[in-house]
């Protein structure tokens, strides 16, 4: 049932997206392409949420 409903509200191509966001930025939290401060994993973190909900917003309805 949860799965039905998951399909109906994203597209394949939006979650092809967010996997490959989480991808980035786990390569990210490991150093790669990366050398962030003090903070490096909060600053990661609200990155990858703020492009989540970008992609969520922008999705119909």
């Amino acid at each position: 049932k949860d799965y039905k409903a998951a399909v109906r509200r994203f597209p394949p191509a939006q979650v092809e997206q967010i996997i490959h966001l989480l991808r980035t930025y786990d390569m990210k939290a490991k150093g790669v392409d990366f050398s962030g401060g003090p903070n490096a994993d909060a600053e990661l973190l609200r990155e990858l949420m703020w492009h989540i909900s970008e992609r969520a917003r922008r999705q119909p309805a």
